[in-house]
């Protein structure tokens, strides 16, 4: 039986800058199943990010509903709301996002130390995770002292450190030179395939898009295509 994950029903967002209101998302409807993997493509301005940010629920809608794991976010307060992404949904952005003064390690851990495991837990599954992106001999360098591709792995390591159900990724390679950006995507790749990790991706290069079973194509706020590509 199928089971979706996360799901937008007739979204809105609408940001009001002064005197203007900016509709980034205009009834947008989308239902993400446990094991897909779905790329969302668009031009500039289409509302990608915010669609990614609405669905992850980092940000709340201005009208219609986000369920995850078929709960509404709506009904949740903030807190509740955190705990439930947190052990969800884990996140990969183009900027990588480390904590510049932490090891590999420590910024793995992190996560965890947010939903409380205890401190030897933390670090053995840390290691762990570490080792599974081939970055086991790395777990005491900090970022500075990191290749771009290696931190995107850190990053990744850190989204897997929860166990999460669906991997949000936001234009994942977009600061990776092409083997970066290629071993980056064949990682994203096995979690799908071999792990059975929900993935979501924001990217605007086609060859990128392509890798995803499905393709979201966005534009002015609303889903203009949903396309199925060969991988499927």
């Amino acid at each position: 039986m199928t089971q979706t994950v996360l799901e937008a029903k007739d979204v809105y967002k609408i940001y009001d800058m002064g005197k203007v209101q900016v509709h980034a998302l205009s009834g947008v409807s989308l239902k993400i199943n446990k094991g897909d993997y779905i790329s969302i493509m668009g031009p500039s301005g289409s509302g990608k990010t915010t669609l990614l940010d609405v669905l992850s629920a980092l940000l709340r809608p201005t009208k219609g509903e986000i369920l995850i794991s078929g709960k509404p976010i709506s009904k949740m307060d903030d807190n509740e709301l955190a705990r439930v992404r947190g052990k969800t949904i884990g996140f990969v952005f183009q900027t990588f996002n480390l904590i510049q003064r932490m090891t590999a390690l420590e910024n793995v851990m992190l996560p965890l130390w947010f939903q409380g495991v205890k401190p030897a837990g933390r670090e053995e599954r840390a290691g762990k995770i570490l080792e599974r992106v081939g970055l086991g001999d790395r777990v005491t360098h900090r970022p500075t002292e990191l290749s771009g591709g290696q931190r995107q792995r850190v990053a990744i390591a850190r989204a897997l450190a929860v166990d999460p159900d669906v991997i949000v990724a936001d234009e994942p390679t977009g600061n990776l030179d092409s083997v970066s950006g290629d071993q980056i995507l064949k990682l994203i790749d096995d979690l799908n395939k071999k792990e059975g990790k929900t993935v979501l991706m924001v990217t605007h290069e086609k060859s990128i898009g392509k890798h995803a079973h499905r393709i979201i194509h966005l534009k002015d706020g609303k889903i203009v295509k949903n396309e199925k590509t060969r991988r499927n």
